[in-house]
């Protein structure tokens, strides 16, 4: 495998870099929009576009692209390395997808229309904006129904699952963009499902100019829902620290304790059934016979006491030149009733 360098490049390397740029000019390019992507291995741009490969100018490295979307994923990745996707093909449905698309879904969702409606108004203060899904899967068709169709509000979707529909594969602790070049992140259900997610924090910090707007969902009182690739859970105060670099808007919950309890009756069957058959009809059985539990998340939802027991929270904020949202102020925001200080 050929070795690309991750250093800061110097000084000499950049004046090469620009010499590269401007004798590739009229050469197409990996871009989104206006927007340019750069090399995953040593961040030089452009890339450019092949029919079946993007190459970096400047580290000579390439990067795979399946059914026109780039594969934007550094060499040495050791989770997602770049020959499992040309090796890899398109999965087939599990046994009891079809089934699953019949049941009602075991959760409900109180903050994505208030916090995205929050989000566009936020956007409004610039000109054309471009916003980053990360961790998108196939929520394009349904995200791009909160924004108008103007065109004014670009969505730029990327994941690391090849089933998904995306712009652009990528992995989000090494996001394929220069910095503050988006206007918006969104990222619903994935900082659960990443190594290291104060690094995938930072990178959206990165890539996010100042002023604009972020929408993160992660899980709290939920199981296991993505196999190996599920690390970690937060509470709405854990959810504040891991992104305290920005000034909060709003935060809060997206789903309640009904939901958290569907999902761990749901679990407590599970783990009776071991073939993916009989546990698609034992979720199945569940969801039909309880999931109406899930509609207590309304009448609970401006209880404080359900943010202790909440099956996910949401984080509303943005970056700016001032200081983001500092240790006391999260420990001041709690408005749970587990009441206890330490000091």
């Amino acid at each position: 495998m050929q070795s690309h360098s991750r250093q800061q490049l110097s000084t000499a390397e950049m004046k090469s870099k620009t010499e590269i740029r401007k004798s590739v000019e009229t050469d197409p390019v990996v871009r989104f929009g206006a927007l340019t992507a750069r090399c995953p291995d040593c961040h030089a741009q452009p890339l450019i576009a092949g029919k079946a490969k993007a190459s970096c100018t400047f580290c000579q490295g390439d990067f795979p692209i399946l059914n026109g979307v780039p594969v934007l994923i550094r060499h040495d990745n050791p989770i997602f390395p770049l020959e499992s996707y040309v090796a890899c093909r398109l999965q087939r449905a599990k046994p009891g997808a079809a089934l699953s698309r019949l049941v009602p879904a075991p959760s409900v969702n109180l903050s994505i229309e208030r916090s995205l409606l929050a989000f566009r108004e936020e956007l409004g203060k610039f000109g054309q904006s471009y916003v980053l899904v990360v961790g998108s899967g196939k929520q394009r068709e349904r995200l791009e129904s909160f924004f108008p169709k103007s065109g004014k509000i670009r969505l730029v979707c990327c994941d690391v699952d090849l089933n998904a529909v995306v712009d652009v594969l990528c992995d989000g602790h090494e996001l394929p963009f220069d910095d503050g070049v988006f206007q918006g992140v969104i990222a619903t259900a994935v900082l659960q499902h990443v190594l290291y997610p104060e690094r995938v924090a930072t990178e959206m910090f990165r890539v996010l100019s100042s002023g604009g707007v972020i929408y993160s969902e992660v899980a709290f009182m939920q199981q296991v829902c993505e196999g190996a690739y599920d690390y970690t859970r937060y509470s709405l105060s854990g959810h504040r620290v891991l992104l305290k670099k920005f000034r909060e808007l709003s935060a809060g919950v997206v789903a309640g304790s009904g939901t958290s309890l569907v999902w761990a009756i749901e679990n407590f069957f599970l783990s009776f059934f071991r073939t993916q058959r009989s546990r698609a009809v034992t979720k199945a059985v569940v969801r039909l016979s309880l999931f109406w539990l899930k509609y207590f998340d309304y009448l609970l939802e401006n209880n404080s006491a359900t943010i202790d027991a909440a099956s996910c929270t949401y984080f509303l904020g943005i970056k700016n030149s001032a200081a983001g949202t500092s240790e006391q102020e999260i420990v001041n925001n709690y408005v749970g009733r587990k009441y206890l200080r330490h000091t």
